[in-house]
């Protein structure tokens, strides 16, 4: 079975330096013994029983690293269930993610497109047909709207975001993948992303969702002149103002990392380093990808270094 090969051979860093993107339920549940003393049963209904960011943060830590690889595929050969097919079309989308990279459609090369749709396909096969557990099924829409922003199909997109959302109206991971949709890079523009996020103003998500929004269109100037620079600061200045009445979260839920992420982010990127700092410490070491990437900083490390005091 490719799935089985795929968590052997398409990972090349080692374990130990692999983030931990359950930022800590892994450890919390006991998932890694589970998987070591090949507890299937004990590991579907922990699962089967989590609330819907803790099943996507279950999933992230398995699935997005090669830490857990021989236990998923032990896990994977033992039989067939609604969490394994949600296992493989994460991992397999994953693994076309890492393959294509974050450049540009015309920056791609042939072999790396052609590795990204393979797998890709193989994401949608595993997730494309509806599942019985119902926590499932939204987390399986949502994952759906990464791999169809990956196949170019803006509109299954859109389909599967609905269905996420009609099922669970905050699902965290469906309006993350939706957002990036919706981005000018991808299939949207500034304009539809501002309709996006002001429509989930009544959504527990919206201060996320507005402070995504501020660094994204601050990125986006980044490479124009210190004028539009000033221009996008000036057209977000009200935004900005209610952003900055807020103040770290305890680190606690999945939101809370992303938020907390995402409003040292904005700071950084409004060269405000003592909030930003202060965001940090709260972080610790559970540090997402975006928005530092934005930045050039590819790892946890390099973030947390930001906050420490300099000689």
């Amino acid at each position: 079975m490719r799935f089985l090969q795929q968590f052997r051979q398409l990972f090349t860093k080692p374990a130990s330096t692999a983030p931990d993107r359950s930022f800590g339920l892994i450890e919390q549940l006991g998932i890694e013994e589970m998987l070591a003393q090949r507890q299937w049963t004990q590991l579907e209904t922990t699962a089967a029983q989590l609330p819907t960011d803790d099943l996507t943060r279950l999933l992230d830590g398995l699935c997005l690293t090669d830490t857990y690889a021989d236990g998923l595929a032990a896990y994977q050969r033992a039989g067939q269930s609604d969490l394994r097919r949600l296992v493989a079309g994460v991992h397999a989308t994953h693994v076309a993610w890492q393959i294509r990279g974050g450049a540009y459609a015309k920056y791609v090369g042939k072999a790396q497109a052609e590795g990204f749709h393979k797998h890709l396909e193989d994401a949608f096969d595993w997730l494309n047909e509806p599942f019985a557990t119902p926590s499932y099924e939204a987390e399986r829409a949502a994952r759906i709207v990464r791999v169809a922003m990956g196949m170019s199909e803006p509109n299954l997109a859109q389909e599967a975001f609905e269905h996420a959302i009609q099922l669970v109206p905050d699902h965290l991971q469906a309006h993350l993948f939706y957002f990036n949709v919706l981005t000018p890079k991808w299939f949207g523009d500034e304009e539809k992303l501002e309709q996006f996020v002001d429509v989930a103003a009544a959504s527990a998500l919206q201060p996320l969702l507005q402070t995504m929004y501020a660094v994204e269109l601050l990125n986006n100037a980044d490479d124009g002149t210190e004028i539009v620079k000033q221009q996008v600061r000036n057209e977000l200045a009200p935004r900005l103002k209610t952003l900055a009445r807020y103040t770290p979260l305890p680190n606690d839920t999945l939101y809370a990392v992303y938020f907390n992420n995402y409003l040292a982010g904005l700071c950084h990127a409004l060269g405000q380093l003592p909030t930003r700092n202060t965001y940090l410490e709260v972080l610790s070491n559970r540090i997402t990808y975006y928005p530092w990437a934005y930045y050039g900083l590819l790892d946890a490390s390099a973030v947390q270094r930001l906050a420490q005091p300099t000689s």
